[in-house]
């Protein structure tokens, strides 16, 4: 048999010297130096389009803030709440009624490879418009797009594409995905970061509680000293803030010692009349006001406008008032008297007026005289 030369007899692989584990083994298996490096890219390389979202117009949020980085999300909520603590999924906090507390949600669908877009049974909706929005605003009346679902009613996933407006209350947000992960002019951030939407609530400020109140000793780690240096703290500030109330003057102004300096012999309230404390011993034992003498009635002056008035109409000083010659009106008017003491109908012309003696000794008298009267 020549060389080259293939017999039909069957040779085992033996004879042949043939080992199938030689063999190329294809495409079915990766090399070892491939598998390698996928490992080392997993980390860096996503698998997911980018997406970011550039808002158009809104009245809640800061003018600065027009753009929201979702580059290393796979999914973004948006609500009227803040997300709940601990919560590692970015929310867009829109603060206005026209939100729901969970409005809408965008996420990454790996089946489909896109974007989708989903309504959590909001009250006033979310709008979808397809296609290129270039709009300056979107107005009430204007056509806002499709809207996802009915109210209350939780939507059906919606594909996102590049471009499309979608319309959460009153912000509008314009969709921007890049399949290359390059971000284009438009949806570019700044090198500091400052028009960027917060994607996490930010951390309260007990840092800055704490940098006030000073650092805390190594020797003070104690639960208990730390607590007593903390009291100490905050009651030395106490009565630093009461010290310093207590320095200011006082506003207040004793409107009453005035009235007193500048009227010292004011008269009483009611003239004629005794103190409201006239029982008291002092007071009663004291000497009655003196009354002023009423002044006699005077003829009107010529100048006095009802003169003027009753002489028009036919009136003569010294004649009386009425009609027909024999007038039964009053010349001269009538003469009131007045009593001391302001008293009503019936009382005596001369008021009793107490002792100098004991107050108490005189309503005794005067009692007594009332009952000798009587009977």
């Amino acid at each position: 048999m020549e060389d080259g030369e293939v017999s039909g007899i069957n040779h085992t692989y033996a004879e042949t010297g043939y080992d199938p584990a030689h063999e190329w083994p294809g495409d079915t298996e990766v090399p070892q130096h491939t598998t390698v490096l996928n490992e080392s890219l997993s980390s860096t390389f996503k698998s997911w389009s980018l997406l970011r979202l550039l808002v158009q117009t809104s009245s809640v949020l800061p003018r600065v803030q027009r753009l929201a980085v979702l580059d290393e999300h796979k999914e973004v909520q948006f609500g009227r709440d803040v997300a709940p603590a601990g919560s590692g999924t970015p929310r867009v906090r829109l603060k206005e009624m026209a939100v729901s507390k969970l409005h809408a949600m965008m996420f990454w669908d790996a089946g489909r490879r896109e974007w989708a877009v989903v309504d959590m049974g909001s009250k006033h909706g979310s709008f979808l418009r397809p296609g290129g929005y270039s709009g300056p605003s979107v107005d009430v009346g204007e056509d806002l797009g499709v809207r996802l679902s009915p109210p209350r009613v939780a939507s059906f996933q919606r594909a996102l594409k590049h471009k499309d407006a979608l319309t959460i209350g009153s912000t509008t947000f314009v969709v921007h995905i890049h399949s290359d992960r390059m971000s284009c002019e438009g949806c570019a951030s700044n090198g500091s970061g400052d028009n960027t939407i917060p994607l996490f609530p930010a951390s309260k400020g007990v840092k800055r509680a704490r940098e006030e109140l000073g650092p805390i000793p190594s020797e003070s780690r104690d639960a208990k000293k730390a607590l007593t240096m903390l009291k100490r703290t905050l009651l030395s500030r106490h009565d630093t803030a009461r010290l310093s109330a207590s320095s200011q003057p006082s506003s207040y102004v004793d409107r009453s010692a005035k009235r007193r300096a500048l009227f010292p012999s004011s008269p009483l309230d009611t003239p004629g009349t005794l103190s409201p404390r006239s029982d008291s011993p002092s007071v009663a034992s004291g000497s009655a006001p003196i009354p002023e003498s009423p002044v006699p009635p005077q003829p009107l002056p010529e100048s006095n406008i009802g003169r003027q008035l009753l002489m028009k109409q036919g009136w003569q000083p010294g004649t009386a008032l009425g009609s027909g010659e024999n007038g039964s009106g009053l010349v001269e008017p009538l003469e009131v008297s007045a009593t001391s003491d302001r008293s009503g109908l019936g009382m005596p012309e001369k008021a009793i007026t107490p002792s100098s003696g004991d107050w108490r000794e005189s309503g005794k008298q005067k009692r007594w005289a009332d009952m000798i009267d009587k009977k």
